[in-house]
């Protein structure tokens, strides 16, 4: 019985509409059938030419590009599992996952030729340049040899990409992500924006991401084109939906925050194609949501319950979305991440794994066929994650009676001040408020009075001065006493990971060197 694969896609988009567009990346553009040669030349050529088969690792770092999803198709197709390198970490770090995943062949992009070859003499493995690197061995050279090779695997459960977790709160892991995974995310990401044969897509997200990677495998699951951006620069994203009559956009709250800021500096600029965006990751400010739809005016939906273990477990649709601008009443529901989506289950959880009653805060566990099995050779920290055949999310939720779940905050997030417990979540909203605020990062750090210091790094809006009293003074009119920082620290930005999110580790230890100020 035949069962499909992500490598599948390729080759069925080209029967159904071989000369349709696939992807655009700069001068470069390829119709489905060109995708479908490709991948087939380089799922032989990984075999005959560099000895990768079912079950090894081909590594990729590069910027956003057209050979990310063809390593990926040509992985499927083989049994192999590709993994993209986070072109934001250092070498360390480069070398960590390398080391974790250890793959047979490493292919870079401009830019990264110098780190590349570094690694690949310290893992043995050859170094090939992709998008015109300027490396010895050649991706166009390598895929221009072999004939196409019809071999395919065979098992829909097969791994066919590790994702590895950011590591801002801990030792990145690579979730295995099985093509079943990602097609039953694809579809459902499809049906939480409502996709229509028309779209056609931005991705200017990291790709090397499991965020960036779902949203190059939805479009392609619908046969639909995609062009690609190198990063979510809002002068670029608006040239790329003009040039290319882009109507549909996966992003994050901060690049909606930069898009609408660029675009209210520019009334006369427009972005009219635009017809859906899709937002996670991150929780969003309700009034960011109101200046984007006001400005933008396309319609929004919010993935939840989603993460580099996948599954969109919850979803606020575009329904929703405009029921809750338009009533006040309904209002309270933008701040939440919808209700649980067809094809997930949701459980909300104490410490010991009983369900909580209905208001009450919990863990979210989920499970469905979008949801990864486990990490890369961590069969110990898989147990645990998956205890009982549900994933422990680690994030904290309430539901209401009306099954919109709200995010309160990352259970790492929960601080314990002396006797009391803190959500980060809660301190930052507060602090939010205060003028002059552009962004905020609430962490516990280690103290001996206290066991753990509430603390604040704010990142100060364009043209503003605050010092650290006029922080806590605010906090004090907001937030019971425990809950106001002991310690503040004002910076030009807050260090983030590629997905915008702040890096924990990075604040914390910006803390750590500085030395306390008195409460």
């Amino acid at each position: 019985m035949y069962r499909m694969l992500i490598g599948d896609i390729p080759g069925a988009n080209a029967r159904r509409a071989p000369t349709a567009m696939a992807y655009v990346d700069g001068g470069r553009t390829f119709t489905w059938a060109d995708t479908e040669e490709r991948t087939n030349r380089l799922s032989s050529a990984l075999a005959s030419a560099l000895g990768v088969r079912s079950g090894d690792v081909a590594a990729i770092l590069a910027d956003n590009c057209i050979e990310h999803p063809e390593l990926a198709f040509a992985c499927s197709k083989s049994g192999a599992h590709y993994t993209g390198l986070n072109t934001r970490h250092n070498r360390r770090e480069m070398a960590g996952q390398l080391a974790d995943c250890a793959p047979s062949v490493l292919f870079a992009g401009p830019g990264f030729e110098e780190i590349a070859a570094d690694l690949a003499a310290e893992f043995d493995i050859p170094a090939i340049g992709v998008a015109g690197a300027s490396l010895p061995d050649s991706y166009e050279e390598l895929i221009a040899a072999p004939a196409p090779s019809t071999e395919r695997s065979a098992d829909p459960d097969a791994i066919y990409n590790l994702s590895y977790t950011s590591g801002t709160t801990g030792e990145p892991k690579g979730a295995m992500i099985s093509n079943r995974n990602m097609l039953a995310l694809a579809r459902s990401m499809g049906s939480v924006g409502r996709t229509v044969p028309s779209d056609r897509h931005l991705i200017n997200l990291p790709v090397f991401h499991a965020g960036g990677h779902f949203a190059i495998m939805h479009p392609a699951y619908y046969g639909l084109p995609v062009a690609f951006l190198p990063r979510p620069d809002p002068e670029l994203t608006v040239d790329a939906i003009q040039q290319h009559g882009i109507t549909s956009l996966l992003t994050v709250p901060i690049a909606m925050k930069m898009l609408v800021d660029y675009l209210v500096q520019r009334p006369k600029v427009s972005v009219s194609s635009l017809r859906m965006v899709i937002y996670g990751s991150n929780p969003i400010p309700v009034e960011l949501l109101r200046a984007f739809a006001e400005r933008v005016g396309c319609g929004l939906a919010q993935i939840g319950g989603i993460g580099t273990e996948g599954g969109i477990g919850l979803a606020l649709s575009p329904e929703q979305h405009t029921e809750a601008l338009a009533d006040e009443a309904l209002a309270h529901r933008l701040a939440s991440c919808g209700t649980v989506q067809p094809g997930a289950e949701l459980r909300l959880v104490d410490e010991d794994d009983r369900d909580v009653a209905q208001g009450e805060l919990g863990e979210m566990l989920f499970r469905g066929d979008s949801y990864v099995s486990g990490y890369w050779q961590r069969p110990e920290v898989s147990a645990e994650a998956w205890r009982g055949g549900w994933f422990h999310s680690g994030d904290i939720g309430v539901m209401d009676p009306d099954g919109f779940v709200t995010y309160v905050d990352r259970k790492s997030g929960r601080i314990k001040s002396g006797s009391e417990t803190v959500y980060a979540r809660e301190v930052e909203n507060a602090l939010r408020d205060l003028e002059g605020v552009g962004d905020v990062c609430v962490v516990g750090v280690a103290d001996p009075t206290w066991g753990e210091a509430v603390c604040v790094m704010v990142e100060l809006a364009d043209g503003a001065a605050l010092d650290e009293e006029r922080i806590r003074s605010h906090a004090r009119e907001h937030l019971s006493g425990y809950k106001v920082p002991k310690r503040a620290l004002v910076v030009p930005a807050i260090p983030r990971t590629a997905l915008g999110k702040a890096a924990l580790d990075e604040v914390r230890a910006a803390f750590v060197a500085t030395v306390p100020t008195e409460a």
